[in-house]
C-alpha cells in the first residue's frame, strides 16, 4: 500500500514537471536500461579528469554561456542584489549568497529553460540540448568543488579581467562550503555534482536516440475507447502515446 502511494506521488510530480509526457520521465524504461544508464554515468564520473570528459563537458561551445551566466548574471547581478540588500544587517550572509549565486544562477538558467520547454507542445526537441547544457554546469561545479580545499586551479575574477595563477587564491566553493562547515566534505560534494552532470549528459544522449527510434510514441493517436497495451515493463499512464 505504501509503495503504491509513493509511486502515485512520483507520477504526480512527473506529470507536473512534464505535462505533455515527452521527456525521459515518461520513456519506456526497463530495468536493464536504467541500470545501463546509471553504470555509464558512474563510469564517466570516475574518469572526470580525462581529456574526453573535458572535451565533452567543458568545450568552447559551453564555456562562454556558462561563464557569462556564472559571472555576469550570477555574481555581478543576482549576487550583487543579495550583497547590497544584506550589506548592513547580515553582511556575511550577503557575501555567502553572492558567492553561491555564481554556480546557482549558472545551473538555474538552463534548468528553467528546460522546465519551460517541457510545457510546450513539441518541446521535446529542446530537451536533449538543454539537458546537455545543464550537465555541463554540474560538471563545472564538481570540478571547482573538488578543488575547494586544495585551491590549485587558476581563476578569473567576476570583473572578467583579473586573472590569478594556480594556488594564488581559493575559488567559490572554498567560500561556500567553509562557512557552513562542509569544507572537509568537498570531495563528496564534488563527486555528487560530477555524477549528476554525467547522468544528465547520458540522459541527453539517450533522449536523442529515444526520440529517433520511438517516433510512434509521439505521433500515434489511439482510437477513442481502444485500450493501449505497452509491450515493456513501465509505469506510464495509459495515454502515454497521446501527449496532450
Amino acid at each position: 500500500m505504501k509503495y503504491n502511494k509513493d509511486m502515485n506521488k512520483i507520477k504526480a510530480i512527473a506529470a507536473l514537471l512534464d505535462p505533455h509526457q515527452q521527456s525521459f520521465l515518461f520513456f519506456r524504461w526497463s530495468k536493464t536500461k536504467l541500470v545501463l544508464v546509471v553504470v555509464v554515468s558512474l563510469f564517466l564520473t570516475l574518469i572526470w579528469r580525462s581529456a574526453l570528459m573535458h572535451a565533452l563537458l567543458d568545450n568552447v561551445f559551453v564555456y562562454l554561456p556558462n561563464y557569462l551566466t556564472h559571472e555576469m548574471m550570477g555574481h555581478n547581478f543576482v549576487g550583487g542584489i543579495f550583497f547590497q540588500a544584506l550589506y548592513h544587517s547580515y553582511r556575511e550572509l550577503g557575501e555567502w549568497l553572492a558567492t553561491l549565486a555564481g554556480n546557482g544562477v549558472e545551473t538555474l538558467f538552463p534548468l528553467l529553460l528546460l522546465l519551460g520547454a517541457l510545457r510546450l507542445q513539441g518541446g521535446r526537441w529542446l530537451v536533449a540540448p538543454l539537458l546537455y547544457w545543464l550537465s555541463t554546469t554540474f560538471y563545472g561545479a564538481g570540478v571547482y568543488a573538488q578543488d575547494a580545499r586544495a585551491c590549485s586551479l587558476p581563476l578569473t575574477m567576476s570583473d572578467m579581467i583579473t586573472n590569478y595563477a594556480p594556488g594564488e587564491i581559493c575559488g567559490d566553493w572554498n567560500h561556500i562550503l567553509g562557512p557552513i562547515g562542509l569544507l572537509n566534505f568537498d570531495q563528496w560534494v564534488a563527486y555528487t555534482f560530477l555524477f549528476i552532470g554525467s547522468l544528465l549528459f547520458v540522459l541527453s544522449i539517450y533522449s536523442v536516440w529515444y526520440y529517433w527510434t520511438h517516433a510512434d510514441q509521439y505521433t500515434y493517436v489511439a482510437p477513442v475507447g481502444d485500450p493501449l497495451h505497452l509491450d515493456e515493463d513501465d509505469w506510464q499512464p495509459p495515454n502515454i502515446y497521446t501527449p496532450q
